[in-house]
């Protein structure tokens, strides 16, 4: 009887372990295998036209980007030709996003006419347009609290910090090959020329990249671009990591949650202490003139 539940135990030890290196793998894999993307676009506009818009959206206009990771065993790929289209592969399994996408659609719809028919329903013109301004109020206060806890020491230290640790892995984001060519026309020889003019300032940048033409005398924009790069996930996995230790950037977290509130406990706000303090100012200058 020992020995079968011996051999019980030693047969989960080992299903365990197996699935414990399995979920190891695949993290390591996460980390370190790069996801890889790339996107090519065409705007086709051979001749010209007089008229500044000319451009067909759905026949002019095309474009592909497309991720993949694991060597292509996993594949995602967006298109535009006249119309939006998302597949996807894992393994070589198709996954029907388009049917996803058509789904979710129709589920918002109806969530928004539900909706729209409650509020026709409960709110008048008035009520609506007072509970849009109140809204707008809260959005004007919270951005003016988040300018005012970014200003102050904290803020600026956790600003410097969030520059050092997350500007380099977001510059690595960058495509490592990318081009745009064609010919762009203004309909105008002067504002045709600024084409050239504003190339010559990004030279530094677009040196390689770009070969744009002018045409002097129509409207034209026939471009094509396309670029590729990768994505180092652990890159940007450690930086968030590195950015959520940070024991200031945490705090001033959880003073923009509290919002507004946590700083008008003592008068009215930020600006009700900047004005005390200035009032106190005042009555000492009085006070020393006296």
């Amino acid at each position: 009887m020992a020995g079968i539940v011996l051999a019980v135990l030693r047969i989960l030890g080992f299903a365990v372990l197996i699935i414990f290196l399995l979920i190891l793998i695949f993290l390591l894999l996460v980390l370190f295998c790069p996801i890889r993307y790339s996107f090519a676009g065409r705007v086709n506009d051979p001749e010209g036209s007089s008229e500044i818009l000319h451009l067909d959206l759905k026949k002019d206009v095309s474009g592909l980007m497309e991720v993949t990771w694991l060597k292509g065993l996993v594949r995602a790929e967006a298109s535009f030709d006249g119309k939006p289209c998302l597949e996807a592969k894992i393994f070589g399994i198709s996954i029907p996003c388009s049917r996803l996408m058509k789904n979710m659609e129709k589920g918002k719809k109806g969530k928004e006419k539900k909706e729209e028919k409650k509020e026709e329903k409960k709110y008048s013109i008035d009520e609506k347009i007072e509970h849009v301004l109140k809204q707008v109020e809260k959005i004007l206060v919270s951005i003016d609290d988040l300018i005012y806890v970014l200003n102050t020491e904290r803020g600026y230290r956790t600003r410097q910090f969030l520059a050092r640790v997350l500007l380099p892995p977001v510059l690595r984001l960058a495509p490592e090959e990318w081009g745009i060519t064609g010919v762009v026309g203004l309909g105008d020889p002067a504002r045709s020329a600024k084409v050239f003019s504003v190339q010559g300032l990004l030279y530094p940048v677009t040196a390689g990249h770009v070969a744009i033409g002018t045409e002097y005398e129509l409207y034209r924009y026939d471009l094509s671009a396309a670029s590729r790069g990768k994505i180092r996930t652990i890159s940007l996995v450690s930086a968030v990591i590195r950015v959520f230790m940070y024991r200031d950037f945490r705090r001033m977290i959880k003073r923009i949650r509290r919002g507004p509130s946590a700083s008008a406990e003592n008068g009215s706000g930020h600006r009700g202490s900047i004005r005390k303090s200035n009032g106190n100012n005042n009555n000492s200058r009085k006070e020393s003139a006296a």
